[in-house]
Formats: C-alpha cells, sequence, structure tokens
C-alpha cells in the first residue's frame, strides 16, 4: 500500500469528520473537542466490542458521536469531508479504502486547528515522562482558580467527569472563548512540530520513541515556537535554544520532600506545597505546574498558586491507589510503560506502602520493548530489590509490526540472568497466583494501550479489600 498522504486544508465547522481508532486515548479527546468546536464527529475502532471500552464509547454516544467498527461500514454510511488518523494507522485501513478520495489528516494537526480556533493563551506540556499528570494539573489549578480552561488531555480526571463525559476533554460550563487552552503535546512521532503555544512546558528527556539528542533537538525546537515563554527543568539545559530571553528554568531539587500517608508535602519557591500525589517524580510535576502558572498568571499571589495546586485528585491510571487502606495489601494501577517511569512508580509504591513490592508489567509493542530493553535493565537494576518480583505479562500486539521480537520471555530470561528479579508468565491468573503467594506490601500493575489492565486491577483490588 502507498504512504498515507496527509492533508493541509482543515475544513470549518460544521464539517463531518470521521477519526479511525476513535477508543485511543487521544483521538477520544480530540473527537470530544471537534464537537464542541461545531463539527458532525464519527469513529470507528478496532476494539469497539471491547468491555473494558464501553464506559467510553457510551460517554461519547452521549454526546452525539457516532460510532462504528473498523470494517469500512462508517465511512458509507457516515459520508465524512474528512478523516483524522494517528501516524499508528496503517495505509490499506478497511475506512479509508471505503471512500478513497476522503482527505486525511494527521491528529496533531487537527489539535492544533482547534487550539486556535477556540482562543485563549495555549498551554503546552511537552516530554517524554509525566505530561499526561501535568497537563491534567495545570487544568485543575486553573480551575481552583476560577479561571475560563478548556483541557485536553491523555488520560482521565476524575474531577472532570461525569455519565457523558469521560474525563479527558474539559471546557468550562458556559464558555465560549476560554482564558486557557491547556493540551499535552506529543513527540513520539515529531508532530510537536505542529504547534507553536503561548507558554510551553519541557518537563524531561528520557528514553522513549527515538534517542536522546534527537529528542532534545526536538524538544529545544518547540522551546523557540513559544509566544509568550517557556518553562524547562533547570538540569536540563541542552533543551534551551539561544536566545532565551523568554524562558525560565524551575528548581527540582523539592526541597524539605516528605511522603505523607496521604500525600506529600515540599517548598517550592519559599512556598510550601502540599498534595495528594506520590513520590519525588511528582513534586517534580508540581514544581513545573507551579513554575509555568506563575509565568502565566503573573498578577497571581504565589501562595494562592501553591494552595490550588492541592486540589488536585490526580488522574487515572497515574498511580491509581485502587485499594482502601485498611485493604491487606494496596493495589495500584499506573500506564507507566517507558524505562523511566515504571522504576519511578516501583520508588513510589516503596516509598508509601513499604517493600517489598510485586510488579505486573504488559509491554506496549514488540518495538517499543525492543527500544527501551537495555535501559529497563538499568532501572530495574537500581530499583528492585531480590526481595521483590517483576512479572513481565507477554507483549500487548495492537497490530502494524511484522517483527515478533523480543519476547517477554526473552528479555525476563535476560535480566534475570543479570541478577534482576524478573520472570515471564504467560497469563494474568498466573501473575496473579504469584503476587498472592509473596509477602508483598504493595502490588502494581503497569503497562500503556491496553484498556483492560485498568479493568483487572479493578478486580485486584475487589479481591483484596
Amino acid at each position: 500500500m502507498s504512504e498515507i498522504i496527509f492533508s493541509k486544508e482543515f475544513p470549518v465547522a460544521p464539517a463531518r469528520l470521521f477519526l479511525v481508532g476513535i477508543g485511543g486515548i487521544g483521538m477520544s479527546g480530540l473527537a470530544q473537542f471537534l464537537r464542541h468546536q461545531g463539527y458532525e464527529v464519527a469513529g470507528s475502532d478496532r476494539g469497539i466490542a471491547e468491555p473494558a471500552r464501553k464506559e467510553l464509547f457510551d460517554a461519547l454516544s452521549r454526546q452525539g458521536i457516532r460510532l462504528f467498527p473498523q470494517d469500512g461500514s462508517g465511512p458509507r454510511e457516515f459520508h465524512p469531508d474528512g478523516f483524522v488518523f494517528t501516524t499508528a494507522i496503517e495505509p490499506g485501513n478497511p475506512d479509508q479504502m471505503a471512500a478513497p478520495e476522503t482527505p486525511v489528516f494527521h491528529r496533531a494537526f487537527v489539535l492544533a486547528q482547534l487550539c486556535r480556533q477556540c482562543g485563549g493563551s495555549l498551554i503546552g506540556v511537552a516530554g517524554t515522562c509525566g505530561k499526561t499528570s501535568v497537563t491534567g494539573w495545570i487544568g485543575s489549578a486553573l480551575n481552583a482558580l476560577g479561571r475560563t480552561v478548556l483541557l485536553i488531555d491523555g488520560g482521565y480526571l476524575p474531577e472532570f467527569e461525569s455519565e457523558s463525559m469521560p474525563g479527558n476533554f474539559y471546557v468550562t460550563k458556559g464558555v465560549a472563548k476560554p482564558e486557557f487552552v491547556v493540551a499535552e503535546i506529543d513527540e513520539s512521532d515529531h508532530s510537536i512540530s505542529e504547534f507553536s503555544p503561548d507558554y510551553g512546558l519541557v518537563l524531561n528527556v528520557g528514553d522513549d520513541h527515538y534517542g536522546t539528542e534527537e529528542l532534545e533537538r526536538v524538544f529545544k525546537a518547540f522551546l523557540s515556537r513559544c509566544e509568550k515563554g517557556g518553562v524547562y527543568p533547570e538540569n536540563c539545559a541542552a533543551v534551551v535554544p539561544s536566545p532565551a530571553n523568554t524562558l525560565v528554568g524551575y528548581d527540582c531539587r523539592a526541597t524539605g520532600y516528605r511522603s505523607l500517608p496521604t500525600g506529600m508535602r515540599f517548598t517550592c519557591g519559599s512556598v510550601e506545597i502540599s498534595c495528594t500525589q506520590s513520590g519525588v517524580h511528582s513534586a517534580w510535576n508540581a514544581a513545573a505546574v507551579f513554575a509555568v502558572l506563575r509565568m502565566a498568571l503573573p498578577n497571581e499571589p504565589k501562595e494562592s498558586i501553591a494552595a490550588a495546586l492541592g486540589a488536585f485528585r490526580g488522574v487515572r491510571q497515574r498511580f491509581e491507589v485502587l485499594t482502601c487502606p485498611s485493604a491487606r495489601v494496596a493495589v495500584i494501577n499506573d500506564y507507566a510503560h517507558n524505562p523511566e517511569k515504571i522504576a519511578a512508580a516501583i520508588g513510589a509504591a516503596k516509598e508509601r506502602f513499604g517493600a517489598p513490592v510485586g510488579v505486573a508489567f504488559q509491554p506496549h509493542g514488540f518495538g517499543a520493548l525492543r527500544f527501551m530493553r537495555d535501559a529497563l535493565r538499568e532501572h530495574l537494576a537500581k530499583v528492585l530489590d531480590r526481595t521483590d518480583a517483576f512479572l513481565m505479562l507477554p507483549v500487548y500486539y495492537a497490530g502494524g509490526t511484522v517483527d515478533f521480537s523480543p519476547t517477554s520471555q526473552e528479555v525476563a530470561d535476560d535480566f534475570s540472568s543479570n541478577g534482576i528479579p524478573v520472570q515471564a508468565v504467560e497469563t494474568r491468573a498466573e501473575a496473579e497466583k504469584i503476587l498472592a503467594a509473596g509477602n508483598f506490601k504493595a502490588w502494581l500493575i503497569v503497562g500503556a494501550r491496553d484498556a483492560s489492565l485498568r479493568t483487572w486491577s479493578r478486580e485486584l483490588a475487589e479481591r483484596n479489600s
């Protein structure tokens, strides 16, 4: 099949747009944004009948978004003016084949167009780790400060969800033009180049998608495009372009950091911040939120901004503790899927609940596991003790590859031979049996893309409360 050619002639509302893969976290948020801007919206998904996604699809339907299986029937019935694809959609997709002359738009391009359409100052959040939490945290804090906001995020926020709103898109009720637009910006396919935000934030440069040198180049270019200012970690000077007159580095030291049974406390800019999040990496995230809000709200007292950070209730699947405090073992679900995120989640679990911990990890693709294999070995060697258990489930396969290597078994054998407590398991039932037999303080279920991981985590929590 020939390569997909993406169009740049974006139609105005009420054009009809069809999103292929609408069940993805980014695409479902974009579908709601399009609907809010007056477009007619429909979409398809290969997992349209999956029980784990029923709640999401029901919510989208209540907003007037039409849903179809990914078999070509949707475009034939909906007659779209354009498709919206991500880079992951393969040429020859049944929906595109059903309407081959229909223009195709890239998700990032569409998101950038909508951010420009709806007005307000755009705060764009980039980085290899923590984007989803920080994007949600900024939106939550702005909301707590009484500002009008439109938020599109890569995770579901409990404080913004309802029967018809899954929580990955939010706009202040009754507001046509919000004061701020807050968006998570993805760098994985270089589509970050579509965005020139008013305020930009780069959180870090980690082991994800491609090499460090290329990531630094991409993030440096992103900060150079910020219209009013940008924020970056003081210990990451490699992402700072020249000149850097409108850029500010934020303090990553988390001075006076204390882990609490209900969250954490630390000092930032001479102001104490207390919140319900866990782990020193969350303190770094909070410092980033504090810095970008200080820049975007120069007349807001820093004490008010610090207090607003305390209202944040977190993001689903971001160190989401699913058991009550009296449970015999804490069950935590986390979307962590790269080495840095996985290590941070394990560290936070040990800090809050004690050691040892049992971890079940489902890699989110063969290519991803192949790319991060060496870095994962290094991170796990540092964070795991011999009494911990790290169980690798079979790789989650969602199509799009012809190279089915390495397997979880191969990687686990490699790590185990290097003295790291890692083993492969064939099923979730086998993983649960091993977790239940251990004397673990916490069970941590990590992995991305597969919505059923959270369902399984909730079932584990119910059985162990």
